[in-house]
């Protein structure tokens, strides 16, 4: 009886400590609820997902195997869809809270796997990630990015602890979330070149550090050579994103018919970086200016991992990709919290910084996703006093 008399007075003590803390992720919770379901839609790619749910679901997998007339993809996002009909019952808007799921996973997974001896405030982490509004506006889309940004950034982050921390658990969790994050979409590949200019850096003169890299594509092989075999078209993907290289460097102004309604797919790839990432940019600079001498080294280091991660990154979403698509960049989110969160907080300045992000996403993301929930029109195809009528009616 006293036992449990201390875990309760405990557990009121951690209550009353962090009510804080508590009550702002109850504050994101309730407010992602009043924005679900979003009734606007992706049609082409979602509705394409949820019938090819369907057909595996009804034991039909010609959708990945056999030839294609169209863009590849891989089927576990798909596998998952029909696993969880059960839930939604392959209704569009039922069958976002799965993707809703892989972005709380986020969350909660690199809340427990940011090393304990790590100089991050896990909170400050766990707040900024949930409301980040690029994650929280595509949770409500049954799309692959939030699933991808779960499984690869997971992976990534698990394998640089290996190579910096020598775990094997690391590498372990490293190779199964890549792998599934290549069994989910094929950008997942982008890790192999990153952990490879990452060890050349380091100057690693170990063989098997770089077979370890190669290992996670395992599954990856055995469904393409099995797709291979059945007449699909493996390299179709990277003969038309070659093609449309080519023509974004020799025509920068032509776009696919896709894409063309898109205003923001046109912005300079300057505009388009400083507008995504300037409160990360405006930070760094500070950091190094001030405080880079004080932080941690396990910080420091990190911090150079990222920078090749987005570098290499954006050379590819940025600059080779057909279009500039702020989705695309979902993976990069969980590594901007991180470095954020880590930052000392015991100085106005960094705290400034940090709520001002923080109320940023927030307000963000809500009015955006808001938006969403509420029209089926595009926010970019209307006038921004439309926009504002539609937020307060």
């Amino acid at each position: 009886m006293n036992e449990i008399c201390k875990r309760l007075q405990y557990l009121t003590s951690e209550l009353k400590n962090n009510k804080f803390f508590y009550g702002l992720i109850i504050l994101i919770l309730v407010l992602q609820a009043l924005t679900y379901p979003s009734i606007h839609h992706i049609t082409t790619d979602e509705g394409r997902y949820i019938n090819e749910s369907k057909n595996i679901c009804n034991g039909d997998f010609s959708d990945f195997f056999g030839y294609q007339s169209r863009d590849r993809h891989e089927p576990l996002y798909n596998v998952i869809i029909c696993a969880t009909s059960i839930i939604h019952g392959f209704n569009l808007e039922k069958a976002e809270i799965v993707t809703y799921s892989f972005f709380v996973l986020t969350a909660v997974s690199w809340y427990f796997t940011i090393p304990k001896h790590w100089k991050v405030d896990k909170k400050k982490f766990l707040i900024l990630i949930l409301s980040n509004s690029l994650l929280w506006v595509y949770s409500f889309r049954v799309l692959l990015d939030v699933p991808v940004a779960f499984f690869l950034s997971l992976g990534i982050f698990n394998l640089y602890l290996f190579f910096k921390e020598k775990l094997k658990r690391n590498y372990y969790l490293g190779c199964l979330f890549i792998s599934l994050a290549l069994l989910t979409k094929i950008i997942a590949i982008l890790y192999i070149p990153i952990f490879f200019v990452y060890l050349l850096l380091k100057r690693d003169k170990n063989f098997k550090n770089y077979v370890r890299i190669v290992l996670p594509l395992i599954p990856f092989i055995i469904l393409t050579l099995a797709q291979y075999i059945t007449g699909f078209p493996i390299l179709s993907w990277g003969e038309n994103n070659l093609l449309i290289w080519a023509l974004k460097i020799t025509s920068p102004g032509v776009y696919s018919p896709v894409y063309s309604a898109l205003p923001y797919a046109h912005l300079p790839t300057v505009v388009f970086i400083i507008g995504i990432f300037s409160p990360l940019i405006v930070l760094l600079i500070f950091i190094i200016k001030n405080e880079w001498k004080n932080l941690g080294k396990d910080i420091k280091s990190f911090i150079l991992f990222f920078f090749l991660f987005y570098i290499l990154w954006e050379i590819v979403f940025d600059f080779i990709i057909f279009a500039n698509m702020p989705r695309y960049h979902t993976t990069l989110m969980p590594f901007f919290a991180l470095i954020i969160s880590a930052m000392p907080m015991e100085k106005k300045s960094f705290r400034y910084i940090y709520y001002l992000i923080l109320l940023w996403s927030l307000v963000t993301g809500f009015f955006m996703a808001y938006y969403f929930h509420i029209e089926t029109e595009a926010i970019w195809k209307i006038p921004i006093m439309k926009y504002f009528s539609a937020i307060i009616k």
